[in-house]
């Protein structure tokens, strides 16, 4: 991939994960706390995604168009108690 090409991309991830964190705030007062952290997982698991398949696959050819901020922990997600077996 030439590097123009993959700095476009980078950059719309990037655009993507912004607008996925920032619709946080106006969907939790819409929904009841268990849908909201249902969403926030989903969130959690599309952001893991991008950087899994797209912003590392990039990186590992452009080291350079990794963001800065990738190298810190991801955001917590609330965790949800294993359920129990019956079985």
């Amino acid at each position: 991939m030439d590097r123009k090409l993959a700095e476009q991309i980078v950059a719309l991830v990037n655009s993507h994960i912004d607008q996925l964190i920032s619709s946080l705030e106006p969907v939790e007062g819409h929904m009841s706390p268990e849908e909201f952290a249902a969403y926030k997982r989903g969130v959690a698991r599309v952001i893991s995604a991008y950087d899994a398949e797209i912003i590392n696959r990039i990186a590992s050819e452009y080291p350079d168009l990794k963001p800065a901020d990738d190298d810190a922990d991801p955001p917590a997600v609330e965790s949800v108690p294993p359920r129990s077996s019956r079985n």
